[in-house]
């Protein structure tokens, strides 16, 4: 019998069925800096929300509403990165000015995932996605981006074969035309990706609920736009909704306050990934909250045909 055990653990471990590190996601709006938020200010909180962030051991973290900026009570880029020395970072403002404003902040393990820099940067959610700092509707309430990176794998220094996407977002938080004109963009983003092969991870502040337009149609639904039914050219998992279906306390914009009903923030996988688990972390010290939205935890792990 030991002899057969002995077997079966070896027969897994040479065909990768238990060799497949998990990986760890973080996503989370982090309130940006120049609000005037009283009490709640950055200045108080910063350290609390930087403590959430590199106390998970995650393998990639999304911030949204980052901002950058030369003034270093302000510069909460610069503060999150001083902060995690070894984790690489990109992001660029979705400002004209590319060094200064508010950015899609993504994170990444240096000693697990290399960054490839052929394929990664930023595109702005318009017309004209590669014009910096563009917004083409009208009823939008700001310039939107999208960060991305193709990452890949490593151990003991070498890759491993494996890669992966990860893309991160803030839709606007004012025109569902503009919300859903995003999602059509990124999904085709991701349908056109160079490494059709490497899966994807999708994060961000969606601003909008789980039956909006433009959830449902990562998800699959069609879209109606301009009078035109649009399928969409892949299809995302909420990996919250796949590791908890029936969970009905899902609100993640607290406001510092309390929780609203809607879950508008996600994290979104493609096939070969899979949901090991994931929460909305609602962490608390002194009665206060490190940001005015819960973050999002999820774990995933390559499927395998075990």
């Amino acid at each position: 019998m030991k002899t057969f055990c002995f077997f079966v653990f070896s027969f897994c471990v040479s065909f990768g069925v238990y060799a497949d590190e998990p990986i760890r996601i973080l996503s989370v709006n982090i309130r940006n800096s120049l609000a005037k938020d009283g009490e709640n200010s950055w200045s108080n909180r910063k350290e609390f929300l930087t403590e959430i962030i590199s106390g998970g051991s995650y393998d990639f973290v999304g911030t949204q509403e980052t901002v950058a900026d030369p003034r270093p009570a302000y510069d909460q880029v610069g503060y999150i990165v001083s902060k995690m020395p070894n984790y690489g970072s990109l992001w660029l403002s979705r400002e004209k000015t590319p060094e200064k404003g508010e950015a899609m902040l993504i994170l990444w393990q240096k000693g697990r995932w290399r960054l490839d820099e052929k394929d990664q940067g930023t595109f702005w959610l318009s017309d004209t996605p590669e014009v910096v700092g563009s917004k083409t509707d009208p009823t939008a309430g700001w310039t939107r981006c999208v960060t991305f990176g193709l990452f890949h794998e490593l151990k003991d220094g070498k890759e491993t074969g494996k890669k992966v996407y990860v893309y991160n977002t803030h839709y606007d938080h004012i025109s569902d035309s503009a919300r859903q004109n995003a999602a059509k963009l990124l999904m085709h983003r991701i349908s056109v990706r160079k490494s059709s092969e490497a899966p994807v991870i999708v994060m961000g502040d969606l601003n909008c609920g789980e039956k909006s337009k433009a959830v449902r149609y990562m998800q699959g639904d069609p879209l109606i736009l301009n009078g035109k039914e649009i399928k969409p050219p892949c299809v995302l998992t909420d990996t919250f909704r796949a590791a908890n279906p029936d969970a009905t306390d899902v609100g993640t914009f607290n406001n510092f306050k309390s929780a609203g009903r809607e879950k508008i923030d996600y994290i979104f996988i493609i096939t070969p990934l899979k949901t090991v688990s994931s929460k909305i972390i609602r962490t608390q010290r002194n009665n206060r909250y490190p940001t005015d939205h819960f973050p999002i935890e999820a774990v995933v792990q390559w499927q395998t045909n075990n």
